[in-house]
């Protein structure tokens, strides 16, 4: 135990999430399935545009993990909402797995409404792999969504 360290040294998993978006004019960009752990952005090579990155620690089994980017704005008189809304289930036993539901509302650079429901499957991560996972890729609209998992201090 290091000083400054109110863990008493205990060891937790850590979540990684991001969001991207496929750049105008790079539509047949192809999402890469797995990343070195480092190498999350410049792995776009300025085809996709990071919409939001997440970091979460001290992960216990059972833990929800809800990441919300929006923007509310008042249109005519109501509501308008556009952004992400995500909410992820962690299980740490016996391995890291993460699934649950993302609301996708956005304007892609056309103007175009983007409206969908990323399922996300439960899916293992690894700390072995040093690695981000693809968790969905909507190949229509553009929209990926990344994990990675780490162990460091509760």
């Amino acid at each position: 135990i290091k000083a400054g360290d109110i863990t008493g040294g205990k060891k937790a998993p850590h979540i990684n999430i991001a969001v991207f978006h496929k750049l105008h004019g790079h539509e047949d960009f192809i999402y890469p399935k797995r990343i070195d752990a480092d190498d999350i952005l410049r792995a776009m090579k300025g085809s996709a545009q990071f919409i939001f990155l997440n970091h979460t620690s001290g992960l216990k089994d059972g833990d929800v993990v809800s990441v919300t980017t929006d923007v509310l704005r008042d249109e005519a008189g109501r509501f308008a909402d556009f952004g992400i809304d995500c909410q992820m289930t962690v299980h740490t036993r016996p391995a890291i797995v993460l699934a649950g539901i993302c609301q996708i509302l956005m304007l892609d650079q056309d103007g175009r409404e983007i409206e969908h429901r990323a399922i996300i499957k439960p899916t293992t991560l690894s700390s072995a792999d040093q690695g981000w996972v693809l968790l969905y890729n909507d190949v229509e609209d553009g929209i990926a969504i990344y994990a990675d998992e780490n162990i460091g201090l509760e």
